[in-house]
């Protein structure tokens, strides 16, 4: 699954870039095609407590997780950039970035 994940980390930062520098306006055409390997990684997620972390916090990241993907399935069905950059950008990749190794050098 970590391939996974990097892969569609990797098309979101593309996307964010697109977006915030060169203001490109389809962000919500392009995450809309990658919601099939959003929500296999939410099924993913969901499917077991990885950390092995107490369980009410597993239950409580598991709830942030579905209200960040609530919170994308509105944006996009209201048309709502912002809502869907920032919905993707600081929620979604903030838990994708769990399952990714450190960066060398930090």
């Amino acid at each position: 699954m970590e391939g996974k994940i990097r892969e569609l980390n990797l098309q979101l930062d593309s996307i964010y870039v697109g977006h915030m520098v060169f203001q490109r306006k389809n962000n919500i055409d392009e995450i809309q095609k990658l919601m099939p390997q959003i929500q296999e990684f939410v099924l993913w997620f969901l499917g077991e407590n990885r950390f092995e972390i107490e369980e009410e916090l597993y239950q409580d990241m598991s709830a942030n997780l579905l209200e960040i993907i609530r919170d994308m399935a509105q944006a996009i069905e209201l048309g709502d950039r912002v809502l869907l950059h920032d919905a993707a950008a600081y929620g979604l990749s903030e838990y994708l970035a769990l399952f990714l190794p450190e960066k060398e050098g930090e």
